[in-house]
């Protein structure tokens, strides 16, 4: 019988007691943590709910940010309103001091003729007593009559006579002065009654316009503070949606200011050009009017007239008041409008102040009246009257030293700058500011004509 070789003797490793021990012991952790530790790190997606969450969060955040920005755009708005008004109240004072002036100039010269004519009067009431008294004296009860019959002769007679009528020419001459002059001096003295009342009543005008300038002046200077506070806080919170900071979000508005301040001057000079093309266009129509009608003086000097003032109106400024002929405005007086410039550039950062016409602080009328007294023109005081003393010039002809008006008219405009050139002219602003250098076009008060002394 054959026999199966043996299987080969397998050996067994014998470990130690405390090796077998701690193996089974790892053993079992490691199942344990096979249990606990998932098999692999799957990534976690939020869930649709958290991420509805988070778009309403951030649109809310948006919308938050957007009506605060809304505010402050009508917070600006309202402060330009406010300073607008307070403009609008100082020029009135000076308007009111003004008119005063003219008013008390008026009432001296006024006394002073009806003092002038009072005198003559007296005069000639003083003469008509002497002849009453020498009448009187060399009368006897007869007059003339004892003359002439006291007369030898007819000659005689007929000088006395002549006499006689020669003192009676004068004694009525002089009556009819006397009576004359008394009437000339109560006229005189009605008229100096009357001009002592528009006096004092344009002292209370005068009076009542200051105090109200100085109310609106201080109310436009707290509510300036107050909005500006609230300017302040709204970007505040506009850094805190926007996770900015105040600093930069300063920064976005000023940029978001430029940049509307840019499309408004852009529009308005747009504006300026067509109403300069307009205008031109008319003078070349009128033109060929005139060289096909040479005879026509009448008829077509009046279509003329009325066409210009019609093309005019269509590009003015405010609809209340009509649009001013605008005339072949004389040349800036040559050598002065370098003073002129210089003078106002040297009070750049000077305070505004109602009412003040320099040293030192100024309001908008005050500082263009003192800079063209530099080359020698006098300017009053006031924007109504400076606007009257100045001839019209288009925007778009405007030269340096002219200048520029702001308001629903000119008669009636706020504020006044003077024109250096380019988009900028200087101006002592409103109440809380500095005398400065700023751009003009694109204010929304501009009017379309400038004023050249």
């Amino acid at each position: 019988m054959r026999r199966e070789p043996l299987a080969p003797r397998r050996e067994h490793l014998v470990l130690p007691r405390g090796l077998r021990a701690a193996l089974v012991a790892g053993a079992g952790a490691g199942l344990l943590l096979g249990l606990v530790l998932p098999a692999s790190a799957d990534p976690v997606y939020p869930s649709a709910r958290q991420v509805a969450q988070a778009k309403a969060a951030t649109a809310a955040k948006a919308a938050q940010a957007d009506a605060i920005q809304a505010r402050l755009i009508a917070s600006t708005a309202h402060l330009e309103q406010v300073r607008a008004g307070a403009e609008q109240v100082a020029e009135a004072a000076n308007g009111a001091t003004l008119l005063l002036a003219e008013k008390t100039q008026a009432a001296q010269a006024t006394r002073t003729r009806a003092a002038a004519a009072a005198a003559v009067a007296q005069q000639a009431s003083d003469k008509v007593g002497q002849l009453a008294a020498q009448a009187y004296m060399s009368s006897n009860g007869l007059g003339g009559l004892d003359a002439l019959l006291s007369s030898r002769g007819p000659q005689d007679i007929l000088d006395k006579a002549a006499g006689l009528s020669i003192v009676s020419d004068i004694r009525n001459r002089t009556l009819a002065e006397a009576s004359a002059s008394s009437v000339v001096a109560g006229v005189l003295q009605r008229q100096a009654a009357q001009a002592q009342a528009q006096q004092l009543a344009a002292a209370q005008a005068a009076d009542a316009a200051r105090r109200a300038a100085q109310s609106q002046a201080t109310q436009a200077a707290a509510e300036t503070a107050r909005v500006q506070q609230e300017q302040a806080t709204m970007l505040s919170q506009l850094a805190t949606l926007r996770n900015t900071s105040l600093a930069l979000e300063r920064e976005r508005q000023q940029g978001l200011e430029a940049q509307a301040q840019a499309r408004a001057a852009a529009g308005a000079r747009a504006a300026a050009q067509a109403r300069a093309a307009a205008a031109a266009e008319a003078a070349r129509r009128a033109a060929e009017q005139a060289k096909h009608h040479p005879s026509g003086g009448g008829s077509p000097g009046a279509s003329t007239n009325g066409g210009s003032g019609g093309g005019s109106g269509n590009g003015g400024g405010g609809s209340s008041t009509p649009t001013p002929r605008v005339t072949d405005a004389p040349p800036p007086v040559s050598g002065g409008v370098s003073a002129v410039i210089a003078f106002a550039r040297a009070q750049v950062g000077d305070p505004y102040e109602w009412g003040a016409a320099g040293p030192g602080t100024w309001d908008c009328s005050g500082l263009t009246m003192r800079a063209w007294a530099q080359a020698g023109v006098s300017l009053s005081h006031y924007t109504g009257a400076q606007w009257g003393e100045t001839a019209r010039v288009p925007l778009s002809d405007l030269r340096p030293g002219d200048l520029l008006f702001f308001g629903d008219s000119g008669p009636t405009s706020h504020h006044v700058g003077l024109y250096i050139g380019g988009d900028e002219m200087i101006e002592a602003p409103y109440t809380g500011a500095f005398v400065s250098i700023a751009k003009f076009w694109g204010r929304p008060d501009l009017l379309p004509y400038g004023g050249r002394p």
